[in-house]
């Protein structure tokens, strides 16, 4: 699944969500983090924040941290969920957005884990 092109539109998001989220859900540790998700309302969402994140979109307007609080995240899911997403991108895209993807991503992680330890 190889491509030499850039993360360019919510096309390219959508079909790095699907990749990545075959990958997470079979994951043995983390799958079942995503058991109980409509994976296609998911994605969508999960497309939007990735859309304004790397092509500047606006409609997304939700509250990421808050619904990851009553998930019991440990920090080898946060380290497995950075690994399998930089994995994704990797395989399918290269370029700035490619790059600032997975710099989100770990940045996204490692704030997350921070809120988790000390709020």
């Amino acid at each position: 699944m190889t491509s030499q092109k850039d993360i360019s539109d919510r096309s390219d998001i959508v079909a790095l969500l699907q990749h990545f989220y075959k990958k997470a859900t079979a994951d043995p540790v983390i799958g079942v983090k995503f058991k109980d998700l409509d994976m296609d309302d998911h994605i969508e969402t999960i497309a939007d924040f990735w859309e304004m994140i790397l092509l500047g979109g606006a409609k997304y307007k939700g509250d990421p941290f808050g619904k990851h609080i009553p998930l019991n995240l440990q920090p080898e899911h946060f380290s497995i969920w950075v690994n399998l997403f930089h994995e994704t991108v990797n395989e399918m895209f290269v370029g700035t957005n490619a790059e600032e993807a997975k710099t989100r991503a770990s940045t996204i992680s490692k704030v997350f884990q921070h809120k988790l330890r000390f709020n």
